[in-house]
């Protein structure tokens, strides 16, 4: 069989870009996030343009209010978090203890076949462990207090991502001209016809997806502070951010909702509540957010998504979840245009 040699070549420059950003991955991650963050609001600096703006100007405008929106949010979020998070520092050996003492109850009606002495190794152990999650809690807050967080990217978040959204806004119909003219003619059409699908996969899955998030994020926590729950805010802000992964959003918030609900001793009315709330956001999530922000020709599986998210955070940490979907989008939409060939080849038709 006759090698293509072209073809060899463009995948070993793609294999050498990849080691390339592979071993340079802990500095992607203000680069990265701008990219993702200029996908977001391209659309509004497109929208500002078509009114006759410059595109620098409509790019500096967006990069400014979106800066602002996310200073005033953390001045109103930080505080209350704050005293929520060390709330949950001390009620984690009650948790712990009445978590225990239900075990207990449940390894009674065997304890004719539990030894007094297992019965107390498995007392410490998960004492032992009570204590090392509170102690990583406890650690991990003054880390972040004293400054003992990864400061170069702390500042880089900070100072580089504003910067780099700037240009990347500024230049994003230059660089993708330049990109698309960088296609022989031959593989224009397909090419074009390729991108269009992605777009539109990745158009309607992140930027549907982080609304339905912020909508969950914002319900729950309401939901849940009005109902009496303590930890409300941070429970249902919480919810809504992990609802990006499918199913782990709503049972995170419903498991930690139970414990600290048990916690405080809570009677019937905050069982309803909670229920009336989880069942209100799943019917919210299921037949509204998601059909409407999201749509249904997405094409991207839960267990791919799952898949995807755990590929890359093993990968790459944050900056590899973080760029997980995009690319699963991507694999998707080039996986479905393979079957497609492959179903029209030769090879398929015999």
């Amino acid at each position: 069989m006759k090698l293509n040699k072209p073809l060899l070549i463009v995948l070993g420059v793609l294999c050498l870009i990849g080691l390339f950003f592979y071993a340079i991955s802990s500095i992607l991650l203000p680069f990265i996030l701008a990219f993702v963050l200029a996908y977001f609001l391209d659309p509004l600096v497109n929208k500002l343009t078509r009114r006759k703006w410059s595109r620098g100007l409509a790019s500096g405008t967006v990069v400014s209010g979106f800066c602002v929106f996310v200073l005033t949010l953390f001045l109103i979020l930080i505080p209350i978090l704050q005293t929520q998070v060390l709330s949950f520092i001390v009620k984690l050996p009650t948790i712990t203890a009445y978590v225990w003492d239900k075990i207990k109850v449940v390894i009674s009606y065997t304890q004719h076949k539990i030894s007094s002495e297992q019965m107390g190794q498995l007392s410490d152990a998960v004492s032992q462990t009570a204590f090392d999650a509170l102690n990583s809690i406890a650690v991990g807050i003054l880390n972040v207090i004293s400054g003992g967080i990864a400061l170069f990217n702390v500042v880089s978040l900070l100072l580089i991502t504003p910067v780099v959204l700037f240009y990347v806004l500024k230049d994003w119909n230059d660089v993708s001209k330049n990109i698309k003219g960088l296609v022989p003619p031959k593989y224009k059409a397909d090419t074009t016809s390729i991108w269009r699908e992605i777009n539109i996969k990745l158009a309607g899955f992140i930027r549907g997806q982080v609304s339905v998030c912020l909508a969950l994020a914002v319900f729950y926590g309401i939901g849940l502070s009005v109902v009496g729950l303590d930890l409300g805010i941070l429970i249902g802000i919480l919810s809504g951010i992990l609802s990006f992964i499918p199913y782990f959003g709503f049972l995170s918030g419903v498991v930690l909702s139970i414990l600290i609900a048990l916690s405080q001793g809570a009677g019937w009315g905050l069982w309803i509540g909670l229920a009336v709330v989880f069942i209100i956001g799943q019917i919210l999530e299921s037949y509204v957010l998601t059909p409407k922000l999201v749509g249904d020709n997405v094409g991207l599986h839960p267990v791919w998504i799952i898949f995807s998210l755990l590929a890359g955070g093993v990968l790459l940490g944050f900056v590899g979840i973080l760029v997980a979907v995009p690319v699963a989008a991507v694999v998707g939409v080039l996986v479905r245009r393979a079957l497609k060939w492959y179903e029209s080849s030769v090879i398929y038709k015999g």
